[in-house]
């Protein structure tokens, strides 16, 4: 009997062991690596890229945008302006955080308020006097001023909607352990190379296609290449010189879209010799950017005149730029009266944006000034140019929103000088009132007139060098559909099909 039971439990384990692998093989696991190493999960105090990438899985925020860049309701059921300085939203019911709470006032109006604290969120919503709960389901936000780009700011997922009680007992550190209502949650932030979320099962728009995602920090290009070749990635960001390789391999496909970015060469306005608007001219009609389009981006970008990417509200493609001209170069380096110089230029270890550096060095060198390139990791980058601490910086800026006020106000702004957006540390006090009034106009046509004007001082005074507006080229197993790329560069995976 004893014989039996032992032989008919064996048969068990040997059918459950089978189930258990049957079940880990149908188990869909998508792994992406889009190159840097994010900062932080918590959405409100770093923006940039790596991290909002990861932050869009976990979280949602108030509103969305639609495909055809129009406000819709996210977490917010419907809004109501009862006055242009006085804002009600009315929360959805039944929405679930990760460990199963229900989403409540309380949340969002803990969440808005501490936005208003952090340096990153703090300047997209300054306009905001106060948040306040309505009963059991809506909250009132209290305007200083009107605020044109307001809901299109709460559609970033820099603004979004944290667990309170979640966030209180961490003592408001989340940055590598978050909890949202977002299609994923959390599962391991290792060290950051490796952060693992898998689906969230109640999410209130239906659960993902996949059950996990993997996002891997891979710097380089050529081993997010061969990661992706190998099949250890589904989805890389890849160097535009490796579309054509991808796209020749029976397993890959690739795809090359416009985004709302500007890559930039930022200059320290508050150093010498940069102090000096003469030597800034001479150093931008010295840069050849179709040369940089040609043999870094292959073509899969354009020369860029003003900070403000051309499909972004507000962009003024008007301005008149600065031709690359040696000539006109050499004559401004004159006019500056500044000889035998020699600056540095860091730009982080990103290969493609290094390439681009050594073109500019190159370029600067045949007008006589010296430059010293120093590649520094994702985070010591970010550190060093908010302190100040650089010349020159290769640097990238995308407009979220698609919305000018997110480009001309953190990134030039006066009172955002360093880690808030404005590292090239440029006062202009003419400047900061066109981009004020940006903000507080209600009428579209002068809204634009505004920035149009601001935009034409920048292109007196180029405080800022815009170089290119790029394409983002990502490689794909061709497993994978449903893909659905974002201007923005922030996707969501929560509808992408893997196949076998």
């Amino acid at each position: 009997m004893k014989k039996l039971v032992l032989i008919l439990t064996s048969v068990f384990l040997f059918i459950l062991g089978g189930c258990n692998k049957e079940n880990k093989n149908t188990e869909k696991t998508l792994t992406i690596s889009t190159g840097a190493k994010p900062k932080s999960l918590d959405p409100s105090m770093n923006n940039e890229i790596p991290s909002l990438q990861i932050a869009k899985q976990i979280f949602n925020t108030l509103f969305t945008l639609d495909n055809n860049g129009m406000i819709q309701p996210e977490l917010a059921e419907s809004y109501t302006y009862i006055s242009p300085k006085e804002l009600e939203i009315t929360i959805k019911k039944g929405i679930k955080f990760h460990n199963g709470e229900e989403l409540t006032v309380d949340d969002v109006v803990f969440s808005i308020n501490r936005m208003l604290e952090k340096p990153a969120t703090k300047i997209m919503l300054e306009a905001i006097e106060s948040c306040t709960a309505i009963g059991s389901n809506k909250i009132k936000i209290t305007l200083k001023e009107s605020s044109s780009p307001l809901l299109y700011t709460l559609s970033y997922p820099l603004t979004s909607i944290l667990n309170k009680k979640d966030t209180i007992s961490k003592k408001d550190n989340i940055s590598i352990n978050p909890m949202g209502t977002g299609p994923f949650k959390l599962i391991d932030w290792g060290d950051g190379e490796k952060i693992q979320l898998e689906a969230h099962e109640e999410y209130f728009q239906g659960k993902a296609n996949v059950d996990k995602l993997i996002f891997r920090g891979i710097t380089e290009n050529t081993s997010r290449l061969a990661a992706l070749e190998t099949g250890e990635l589904d989805i890389a960001t890849i160097a535009p010189i490796d579309v054509d390789l991808v796209n020749n391999n029976k397993e890959l496909y690739a795809v090359s879209y416009s985004t709302t970015s500007t890559e930039f060469l930022g200059v320290n306005n508050e150093k010498y010799p940069f102090n000096n608007i003469d030597f800034r001219k001479a150093i931008h009609h010295a840069i050849n950017k179709q040369s940089i389009v040609d043999a870094v981006y292959m073509g899969m970008a354009s020369p860029a005149k003003s900070i403000v990417n051309p499909t972004v509200f507000g962009s003024n493609q008007s301005v008149k730029g600065y031709e690359y001209s040696l000539e006109k170069a050499k004559s401004y380096l004159e006019k500056s009266g500044i000889k035998d110089i020699k600056i540095g230029l860091i730009s982080n270890d990103n290969p493609v944006r290094l390439q681009a550096a050594q073109i500019i060095q190159a370029n600067l060198k045949d007008i006589g000034i010296d430059v010293v390139i120093e590649t520094l990791e994702w985070g010591t980058y970010l550190q060093y140019t908010s302190q100040g601490k650089h010349d020159m910086f290769i640097g990238g800026w995308v407009s979220g929103t698609s919305d000018s006020d997110i480009v001309l106000y953190p990134l030039l702004h006066s009172t955002y000088h360093g880690g808030a957006g404005n590292k090239s540390f440029y006062t202009n006090k003419e400047y900061d009132s066109y981009v004020e009034l940006g903000r507080t106009e209600t009428d579209l046509n002068k809204r634009k007139e505004a920035y149009y004007k601001a935009q034409e001082i920048l292109d007196v005074e180029t405080p800022i060098i815009p170089l290119y507006y790029k394409n983002d080229n990502l490689g794909l197993s061709k497993k994978i559909k449903n893909f659905k790329s974002e201007a923005n560069t922030i996707h969501s995976y929560k509808n992408i099909e893997k196949g076998e």
